[in-house]
């Protein structure tokens, strides 16, 4: 099956009407609807305790910690902190260095985004040597052998993505991995007109085809209502920051939200999605 990777998409993140935003929420309503049954393993990651003690929660959204959280918690689970050659795909201002060096590792980290955001000055000197390239991944001439490549929250922005995970995976060292941040199928209700596309069963079943890879649903039902109703409503409906106007008020619920999580671990606002090239991963 396809799972309406063939469909044209609509770029929710370019300015639109009010018909083109209902359109955009329908088509891609439908989409996720048409691929739930594909076969995709999935299971759900348990955020450590220690996240909500040991770092700063104040103003954050529930997606950016626990894909944060992830990085530095359960990467050094799925392949030994050591030096690597890191490729982060729309790296922003590089941050994922510095999520990579709290993780334990170190090495040569490349960042590639087509927008020139990269903050080579906060980063260098660390575990990590950083250097960034500005162009679109799909046509940059890069080389092959990289231990690690990953993502957060990129793929979405990325027309098609689905030609670039088939690059990606070409430019992998043996034993290689590949780790994307995205949003689910129900992060459409959370961020509405965000990027092409939300990944669920049927879109990460057509993109990622090889046997070793594995999803991790990031969040549950307490986080999702805990977004829409401080972060989705009043920000992205009504223009108004809850975040800002009541910092102590929303660090104290997010608090609660992950803490509580676990007892309905259902809609999830992201997937952690993990590909390993045959062999599995060294260490």
């Amino acid at each position: 099956m396809t799972y309406f990777v063939g469909t044209v998409e609509i770029n929710g993140d370019a300015p639109m009407s009010a018909f083109r935003r209902i359109r955009y929420v329908m088509r891609n309503m439908l989409r996720n609807i048409g691929g739930f049954a594909a076969p995709v393993s999935m299971r759900q990651w348990a955020l450590p305790h220690q996240i909500l003690t040991d770092h700063d929660i104040r103003g954050t959204s529930p997606a950016r910690i626990l894909g944060e959280a992830f990085i530095i918690h359960e990467l050094p689970k799925l392949t030994t902190p050591r030096h690597l050659r890191v490729l982060d795909i729309g790296c922003g201002s590089g941050r994922m260095s510095d999520l990579l060096a709290k993780a334990g590792y170190g090495g040569h980290y490349t960042g590639v985004d087509v927008q020139d955001r990269f903050d080579s000055a906060k980063w260098q000197g660390g575990a990590f040597t950083v250097d960034f390239v500005k162009g679109d991944a799909h046509e940059l001439d890069l080389e092959s052998g990289f231990d690690l490549i990953i993502s957060n929250s990129a793929l979405e922005h990325i027309p098609d993505d689905g030609k670039l995970i088939a690059r990606l995976q070409a430019l992998l060292a043996q034993h290689g991995l590949q780790v994307h941040l995205v949003p689910s199928t129900w992060a459409l209700f959370l961020y509405l007109w965000h990027g092409y596309r939300q990944y669920g069963r049927g879109a990460i079943a057509a993109r990622f085809t090889g046997p070793n890879t594995q999803v991790y649903k990031l969040g549950g039902a307490i986080c999702f209502l805990t977004h829409f109703t401080f972060i989705t409503v009043p920000e992205i409906l009504l223009r108004i920051s809850l975040r800002k106007k009541f910092p102590a008020l929303y660090a104290a619920l997010l608090y609660g939200a992950l803490r509580m999580d676990c007892l309905l671990p259902f809609m999830p606002s992201g997937y952690a999605i993990v590909s390993q090239t045959e062999g599995g991963p060294r260490g």
